[in-house]
């Protein structure tokens, strides 16, 4: 009998928070006035399709791949979902490495790169949160240092059908 009810008790109880994460799958456009009717993470609102004017996202349980459109070359950046380092290359050959990790619905990237400033050597570190707004849209936020590189900025994109 004990048993029986720890089974029942066990299938009652809601399931792992893993499995209400949001998918991100899809082709998505950049909402430029949607992106400006809130400010970014720094309180200013910054103009920036971080993603590209569209781009294309495929999900399942273990990866997030995005193909961005980035002045007529496709740039395909591809992060694991189960925490584990992954390296991509931007634009101008430069090797970023990255580690996702959900917070409760929100993905969180997590990068690092190499540049230079004022010619000396940089170490680049972005933070972009990602998530789906109530009303269907994608959001992204983006905060990092040096603040001279990373401007802190809010992107939105629509769904398209």
């Amino acid at each position: 009998m004990l048993i029986l009810a720890l089974s029942l008790l066990a299938m009652a109880l809601p399931a792992p928070a893993e499995s209400f994460r949001p998918d991100f799958s899809g082709r998505w456009t950049f909402d430029q006035p949607k992106s400006m009717e809130k400010p970014g993470p720094d309180g200013r609102i910054v103009l920036a399709a971080m993603l590209g004017d569209e781009f294309v996202a495929k999900q399942d349980s273990t990866t997030l791949t995005l193909s961005i459109t980035v002045g007529g070359q496709l740039v395909t950046a591809v992060y694991s979902l189960a925490g584990k380092e992954t390296r991509n290359i931007s634009p101008g050959d430069i090797a970023v490495t990255s580690r996702a990790a959900w917070e409760a619905r929100r993905l969180v990237i997590r990068s690092t790169s190499a540049g230079t400033e004022k010619g000396r050597p940089i170490t680049i570190r972005s933070r972009r949160v990602i998530w789906l707004d109530t009303d269907g849209s994608l959001v992204i936020e983006r905060t990092g240092t040096p603040a001279s590189v990373v401007t802190p900025s809010r992107s939105v994109y629509r769904k398209r059908s």
